[in-house]
């Protein structure tokens, strides 16, 4: 018996920012939504400036970034050959392959493995695997177990990543569960300082389900909870906060705040 060979009906073509970026993504596996252009927009480097994102899967974020802004860089790191070259692909089908770059690397190896220079980017973006071994069912997908599912020690093992590739006053930004939040908090500021959160509310007067963070190395500014990004309104239509965001490509509002 042969392994299954990929074939176009294994893959989609979903648009993002109202439709400005097609992506070509598996079916099957690790599928990026909303929370890759949420990251992408809370990340706000200086004019002309250089991120990277750590596992970067399809590419989803790091192309949002890139259709953001104009004037930067963006490398994404990817542990799957398959998903790399699908991302790369995608970064030369819409046109922004020369200031998108993507690099197989595994985020839990050795960091001289991954050849690249320390604290030499502006930021570091990164939706890191949500759930712990045990705390979901078993996943017949590799890539999506991959993708999904950490370990006890995953979250400080990203942390410490992003920390030693971020410049000096260079910021980390991470998507996350809402109920990570304390252990988001506890490895971060191991690291980071001036934290500040965005929880993410799917309506009003629902719980977070989701927490941006964004942090800098070499300070030391105490956490700032910032004011809710609420997705949709009580009739389930989508609030102008977040049109602007996922529709048309506005950056976040604490993109600009820092200290």
């Amino acid at each position: 018996m042969h392994p299954k060979q990929a074939s176009e009906t294994d893959f989609s073509q979903d648009g993002f920012l109202d439709e400005k970026l097609r992506v070509r993504q598996p079916r099957e596996g690790f599928r990026s939504g909303h929370d890759a252009v949420l990251l992408a927009a809370a990340s706000d480097p200086p004019q002309g400036g250089h991120i990277i994102e750590l596992g970067s899967g399809a590419g989803v974020a790091s192309l949002c970034f890139a259709a953001r802004r104009k004037d930067a860089q963006i490398t994404g790191l990817e542990i799957d050959p398959k998903m790399l070259a699908l991302a790369q692909n995608n970064a030369e089908a819409n046109d922004l392959g020369a200031r998108v770059h993507f690099k197989l690397a595994d985020i839990s190896g050795p960091f001289n493995d991954m050849h690249l220079v320390a604290n030499s980017y502006d930021e570091v973006i990164a939706n890191p695997p949500f759930y712990k071994l045990g705390h979901v069912p078993e996943l017949e997908n590799d890539i999506k177990a991959r993708a999904l599912i950490g370990t006890e020690g995953t979250l400080d093992t990203w942390v410490k990543c992003a920390a030693a590739l971020a410049k000096a006053r260079g910021y980390v930004t991470f998507i996350h569960r809402a109920d990570a939040l304390a252990q988001l908090l506890t490895v971060m500021q191991k690291r980071l300082g001036d934290l500040h959160v965005l929880p993410v509310l799917p309506k009003p007067h629902k719980a977070a389900t989701r927490v941006l963070i964004r942090g800098r190395r070499d300070a030391r500014a105490p956490v700032t909870l910032l004011p809710p990004l609420v997705l949709q309104d009580m009739e389930g239509q989508p609030s102008p906060a977040a049109e602007s965001v996922l529709r048309h490509g506005a950056a976040l509002a604490f993109a600009e705040a820092g200290g």
